[in-house]
């Protein structure tokens, strides 16, 4: 009989025959072989539809109070990243799962003339979850980036008027989430990130 799978429910596979009909089968009806093929088409088909959810949250250490230099400049810093939450929304158990990112951090220039003076700078990285099981989630770190905020102390200022303050901040996060050599999910935050950026190569990098 010639048919392909459209379905499968724990035991139960759903195949379509040529006439259209819709048949449900045991497993344990097929040979050792067909049912690892049946499995890893099951796992494949089940990673095309949002299996796993992604939420990323904010990542800030060592935050440092104003520190004067005593050259009439105050600075505060700290590190700072995103933490990514993965959200396993199938019915199957995840395992070797792989989250390639980037992230993209704005350097303020100190005593900049404009507000958007700065340069753009960007981290790779990979992390992994070797096991997210069904309806759980699991939480992955990426680098930080070192972070500097400053401001000018009452009285002082520089030369040729620059602005009085600096402050660097993060500006996105771009991740590829793969479940052994599958891309289960592409995501970023801001949305738009992923149009406006190109992914680096080994080269770029």
């Amino acid at each position: 009989m010639s048919a392909k799978l459209t379905r499968v429910s724990g035991y139960d596979i759903y195949v379509e025959r040529l006439d259209g009909l819709i048949t449900k089968v045991n497993i344990s009806l097929f040979c050792k072989e067909d049912q690892e093929f049946i499995r890893d088409w099951d796992r494949k088909e089940t990673l095309k539809n949002d299996a796993i959810k992604v939420r990323f949250i904010t990542d800030v250490e060592d935050k440092s109070g104003w520190e004067d230099n005593l050259r009439g400049v105050l600075k505060k810093t700290w590190k700072e990243s995103y933490e990514i939450e993965l959200s396993n929304e199938s019915q199957l158990d995840l395992k070797n799962i792989r989250i390639e990112y980037l992230i993209f951090k704005f350097e303020d220039a100190i005593a900049a003339q404009k507000r958007s003076e700065g340069e753009v700078h960007y981290l790779t990285g990979e992390t992994k979850v070797p096991v997210l099981k069904v309806r759980s989630k699991a939480r992955a770190s990426a680098k930080k980036f070192p972070m500097l905020e400053t401001k000018l102390a009452p009285g002082f200022k520089w030369p040729g008027d620059g602005k009085k303050t600096s402050a660097d901040e993060m500006r996105g996060i771009w991740i590829k989430v793969f479940v052994g050599e599958i891309l289960a999910t592409e995501v970023s935050k801001p949305e738009n990130l992923m149009r406006k950026e190109s992914w680096p190569t080994s080269k770029s990098r």
